[in-house]
């Protein structure tokens, strides 16, 4: 693996660096092998079970966290900087991405483009396992909204993430049928968004890293496109097809400027966007395409199950599942209808207005990002270690 490197911080001496998570995934097997091919022995510690004595130092130089509970992730970087570490991403990073108020407002303080949207406090609360609301509260809220946005909008959970309990809203009795049910959760602490919706055939998940003194790097695009004419949600998790895109000068440009918008420091961050597409011969031509691309996909979401499982296995099987999975991917990119495909989300993106919504401090890269454009973001991270100026 070659020469093994030793981080040092002052008088303390030598320390570790390590990799926080609470479920091992493919992406931080992915980090922990980039690590061993520089020659950095990453320390893979579960913070789920990590028991932190508060107002001591801690024994990391340098921590990556990617714990997939936001609440978890962001007490990781609080404690791991707090006691004289450095966090992957920082803490007032994870703060800022993890809820989708405190994104949408830098991204209108820092002039990115994205959708008019609004706060909404809850209407309802919890009365045991019942909701309870008032109907003059229901009924200002209702009328507020409706003095500032059309139906339909779309309603989303303040700090969800995965495409969960998106919705669009068509009308004043669904809109008041939601506002009686949904109360407070981890999800949504203290409120929902309502945002204006956005005429879309596909969204963007945009990986870029950042370093203190103000340098920023596009690493890569992934377009994910609805399987069917029946789907809402783009997120990859609920079945759209991953398809690797080049992004125009302007593009970029924006997802860094997104990125600045959350992050002056070192960290690896996926910015979401999606492309205005009003064109209806467009969006049938995209979706007959996704449709035709989703046939072959289906082998490539039989084989995710057995790769995530495969972390838990050995190295050298966890490598031999993977190179099934690349395979696969490689049947899929290499077919005309995914060629076809790519083209025409490209040339959609030369003139299409882009919205960004939202920034992802833990972005999934190792199976579609990987797979479908040929950048490995764990060497990114690794790239970020060796900084350890920062």
């Amino acid at each position: 693996m070659g020469i093994k490197k030793e981080y040092r911080r002052g008088p303390l001496g030598a320390l570790r660096p390590a990799l926080f998570y609470d479920n091992m995934t493919c992406d931080e097997m992915g980090i922990v092998l980039a690590a061993e091919k520089r020659g950095i022995s990453l320390e893979t510690v579960n913070f789920s079970t990590f028991v932190n004595m508060l107002g001591k130092g801690n024994n990391y130089s340098l921590v990556v966290n990617r714990c997939q509970s936001k609440s978890r992730r962001e007490r990781a970087s609080f404690l791991v900087e707090e006691q004289g570490g450095k966090a992957i991403n920082p803490f007032n990073v994870e703060m800022l991405c993890n809820n989708k108020i405190f994104t949408i407002n830098r991204f209108k303080k820092f002039g990115v483009k994205t959708v008019k949207t609004a706060y909404v406090p809850f209407a309802a609360e919890k009365e045991g396992d019942r909701p309870l609301y008032h109907a003059n509260t229901l009924e200002k809220v209702v009328k507020n909204i409706e003095d500032l946005f059309e139906y339909p909008f779309v309603i989303k959970p303040e700090r969800g993430s995965r495409g969960r309990n998106v919705m669009m809203i068509n009308s004043r009795s669904q809109f008041e049928t939601i506002l009686r049910k949904w109360v407070r959760s981890l999800d949504s602490p203290a409120g929902f968004l309502i945002q204006e919706p956005v005429s879309k055939a596909f969204d963007l998940r945009i990986v870029v890293s950042s370093y203190t003194g103000g340098e920023y790097n596009y690493l890569a695009a992934l377009a994910r496109v609805p399987s069917s004419r029946e789907a809402f949600a783009t997120n990859t998790a609920l079945g759209a097809i991953p398809v690797g895109v080049e992004l125009p000068k302007n593009a970029r440009t924006g997802a860094i400027e997104a990125s600045k918008a959350v992050s002056q420091s070192v960290s690896v961050l996926g910015v979401d966007a999606i492309p205005e597409v009003d064109d209806n011969v467009i969006i049938e031509e995209i979706i007959y395409l996704a449709e035709r691309v989703s046939l072959i996909h289906n082998d490539i979401k039989k084989l995710k199950e057995e790769f995530s499982n495969s972390v838990k296995l050995s190295v050298e099987k966890f490598i031999k599942v993977r190179e099934k999975m690349d395979t696969a991917f490689q049947r899929m990119i290499n077919t005309s209808e995914y060629i076809k495909l790519k083209e025409t989300l490209e040339n959609v993106l030369e003139n299409a207005d882009l919205y960004f919504i939202e920034v992802n401090s833990r972005p999934d890269f190792y199976i579609n990002t990987r797979n479908c454009t040929g950048i490995d973001v764990s060497e990114e991270y690794v790239r970020c270690i060796e900084s350890n100026s920062f």
